[in-house]
């Protein structure tokens, strides 16, 4: 990576706490623009837990896919660095020990040679024993072992194939899912069709004594399939969809086989565009994984099989340190996105070089250009002029993405957009407002019903449809309405009507005490921070009252440090929880929320950069801390770059707005 080192703007006289305001500002550009790839852009690993690496190691030992033995000491490695203090595996880092991921874990590890008597494994041995065995686990490892030929399928409750055959008009058909649902249980269902087990060997012969307290064969598995781990369950089955899964066993037994081969053959055709719109990477490494089961079983020589099994190196991240990790995401689109905003906003007091110019070039050229071939029949809305998550080559744009790189770009060189059409992001992005208002993530919400009433996912929760997120909506309008005010010709009705809509929507969320409640991060300094920014690009005045009381809010939760914290357990129960320390990354929102209505505040502003200046490291970074991001309420995700570009924007906010109050 090249080097670049950041020089003062001559600006104004500082004193000895403004200057050491503006020097963090400028070693935290500096450590940055060291962290850009040579490309232009930046990414940072997505952090979640080692239930991937483990589904990693079963998908290679179902499909007989070798791992070097280079490879299984990484991934031996990535399950030692990641149990927690007491020896088991969690859902994160800070989590309680989960059966589901310990299970997974401790078989993926037998199936790599672990002994069953190794430190690495015991306290997990113990802990299942201490379960009653295995029985409980939640309904994906119940389906995961299943195919290991650990659990009965007579354990499983259904995941029926056919139901993508139901009329499209139904709510319950799966086009109708949030798109990580729907592609998750796509391969599920094929897999469920053909019920498939490995066979049974000595070893897998080991895993059932060492799995379970009493003998296998005398299980009731039809008992099985209802029973879960309660600690685990935050999401229980509802009664409609314990009467379902009654009705679906009853299907079970009388389906027809015609009709289901007919549905499998159509759920590869599926699989397949997936893949090929995806670069063979899939939606997520979760879905891959499926995906390549699937085609597997479908037939082993599958071209596209193979490229799926090669590209899905793409999901992983390797060191000496950490081992083999399989990321819960790409994010270098993201990351970019905000970066380049963080440098504009370093960039009156601080000389950036050419790092600013030559990420917009990069991000330019990581619009989706064209439509695919039959989006629609595969239930995709036209991706044509989207930013994805992770890069182009991922296929699936969305809507904050595409807000955040429109942003980022709507200033850029001409020469970094001769291939890229921004009025087509515009497009994209209005395809995924909701008819309430609010920007769904992938897609607009395509029914009235959540259906969360059949979320057969008991360890999260509002994932089977997509929602109007306050992140989302909040992006959307600040990039709607900054392309207006460049192109004020350009879609003017539609945007006007766009803005206009997500206003009122955004309004209507406020919490009585005038935060907002976010959903992709921790928690509520996030969703304030987006509904500040959200109002104020809907044309809220900065001294309306809805502004007014999320600012106040905001000073209220500011710790003796300077600093704000809050803790990721507020995500579980939708309430305020403070954490005990202040957070880098959440102080960064909080000031950022602030700088955003203006300068009032201003000694609650100043004692936030004076804490990020105290927290910042020696090399301009800032220290690791609690992990900042969370999907569907449970699964925390440590975006590594969080902690690099967002107090490097708030630093650059705070310098421009104590200008503003010499001038």
């Amino acid at each position: 990576m090249k080097t670049e080192h950041y020089s003062y703007l001559p600006s104004a006289i500082f004193s000895s706490s403004e200057s050491d305001s503006i020097k963090a500002l400028g070693r935290g550009v500096d450590a940055l623009v060291q962290a850009q790839a040579e490309d232009g852009a930046w990414e940072g690993e997505v952090v979640w837990c080692a239930m991937l690496a483990a589904q990693y190691t079963l998908m290679c030992y179902i499909t007989g896919t070798p791992i070097s033995p280079q490879r299984r000491e990484m991934i031996k490695l990535q399950f030692a660095t990641t149990r927690l203090p007491n020896g088991l595996w969690g859902m994160h880092s800070q989590s309680q020990p989960y059966l589901f991921v310990t299970t997974l874990v401790y078989v993926a590890a037998r199936l790599l040679g672990v002994n069953k008597d190794d430190p690495l494994l015991v306290p997990a041995w113990e802990f299942i024993q201490a379960q009653g065995g295995v029985i409980g686990i939640p309904s994906w490892g119940k389906f995961w072992l299943a195919m290991l030929n650990l659990y009965d399928w007579r354990g499983v409750n259904p995941v029926l194939p056919e139901v993508w055959r139901i009329p499209t008009w139904l709510p319950l058909h799966p086009k109708n899912y949030y798109c990580h649902t729907r592609l998750i249980y796509m391969p599920m269902g094929f897999i469920y069709g053909r019920k498939f087990q490995t066979p049974l060997t000595p070893l897998l012969e080991e895993l059932r004594q060492e799995l379970y307290v009493g003998d296998y064969d005398a299980i009731a598995w039809n008992k099985a399939k209802n029973t879960l781990r309660k600690a685990e369950v935050y999401n229980p089955p509802s009664l409609i969809l314990r009467i379902g899964y009654q009705i679906s066993a009853i299907y079970e037994r009388w389906h027809s086989k015609k009709l289901r081969a007919s549905v499998s053959d159509e759920m590869i055709e599926m699989i397949h565009y997936e893949l090929r719109t995806t670069d063979y990477t899939s939606l997520s490494p979760v879905s891959g994984l499926l995906n390549i089961i699937a085609l597997w079983l479908h037939n082993p020589d599958d071209a596209d099989l193979h490229q799926a099994i090669n590209r899905m190196q793409g999901w992983i991240w390797e060191d000496e340190q950490k081992g083999l990790r399989v990321t819960g995401a790409r994010s270098s689109t993201w990351d970019t996105a905000f970066a380049i905003q963080a440098l504009a906003a370093a960039k009156p007091h601080i000389e950036v070089s050419d790092s600013l110019a030559k990420a917009q070039t990069f991000l330019a050229t990581q619009q989706i250009p064209e439509p695919f071939p039959d989006f629609a029949r595969f239930h995709r809305i036209n991706p044509q002029g989207g930013f994805c998550f992770a890069g182009v080559w991922h296929g699936w744009p969305v809507s904050d993405c595409t807000a955040e790189a429109l942003v980022a770009l709507l200033n850029a060189p001409s020469t970094a957009l001769k291939n890229c059409d921004l009025s087509d992001s515009v497009r994209f992005l209005l395809q995924c407002q909701n008819s309430d208002g609010g920007f769904g993530s992938y897609e607009r919400r395509k029914i009235a019903s959540k259906l969360e009433w059949m979320n057969p996912a008991e360890m999260f929760a509002n994932s089977m449809t997509e929602h109007s997120y306050i992140e989302c909506t909040a992006s959307s309008l600040e990039a709607l309405q900054e392309f207006r005010s460049h192109h004020p010709e350009v879609m003017a009705e539609e945007i006007d009507t766009a803005i206009k809509q997500a206003g009122l929507w955004l309004r209507k969320q406020q919490q009585p005490d005038g935060s907002w409640l976010g959903f992709w991060g921790v928690n509520f300094i996030y969703g304030t921070m987006f509904g500040i920014r959200g109002l104020l690009a809907a044309g809220e005045s900065p001294n309306s009252p809805a502004i007014r009381k999320a600012s106040r809010w905001l000073v209220s939760k500011q710790k003796a440090d300077g600093g704000w914290g809050e803790h990721f357990q507020g995500c579980l129960t939708n309430q305020y929880v403070e954490h005990s320390e202040s957070q880098v990354i959440q102080t960064a929102w909080a000031m950022m929320g602030l700088l955003a209505v203006g300068t009032n505040h201003w000694q609650t502003i100043a004692q936030g950069a004076n804490f990020l200046v105290k927290m910042q490291l020696e090399n301009g970074e800032w220290p690791e801390q609690d992990w900042a991001g969370v999907f569907f309420h449970t699964a925390l995700l440590d975006y590594t770059l969080y902690r690099s570009y967002f107090p490097v924007w708030a630093l650059g906010m705070y310098e421009s707005r104590r200008l503003e109050r010499l001038e």
